[in-house]
């Protein structure tokens, strides 16, 4: 079974299909996220951040969507959703959306 995160970005001039990221590359994934959309360079990279962080494998039955981030660069906003998350994430999550505060960020956080 693997835990999913749901990735949903508007940035620079592409609207991606909606991408899964495992749960355990959430942390990392989210502080490329705001490199991504602090680029100069966004629709060139975010192609190498759906290689990086979205999942490849075939979606199985048993799998998990345990949490929703969506995001949009030219309003500067991202809301996190999540579902019983380790207090841990949690703590993790909360550091890193300071960092999305401090670059002008509306961020929104629903964790549980």
């Amino acid at each position: 079974m693997v835990e999913c995160v749901i990735y949903n970005m508007v940035v620079g001039e592409q609207h991606p299909s909606t991408i899964c990221v495992e749960l355990s590359k959430l942390p990392d994934s989210l502080i490329s996220l705001l490199d991504l959309m602090t680029s100069s360079y966004m629709d060139e990279e975010l192609m190498e951040f759906i290689e990086s962080y979205a999942r490849k494998e075939e979606v199985m039955p048993d799998d998990r969507t345990v949490g929703f981030v969506v995001a949009n660069a030219s309003k500067k906003a991202i809301s996190i959703s999540m579902n019983k998350i380790s207090p841990e994430l949690h703590r993790r999550i909360e550091e890193i959306s300071e960092s999305f505060r401090e670059k002008d960020f509306t961020v929104e956080l629903d964790l549980t």
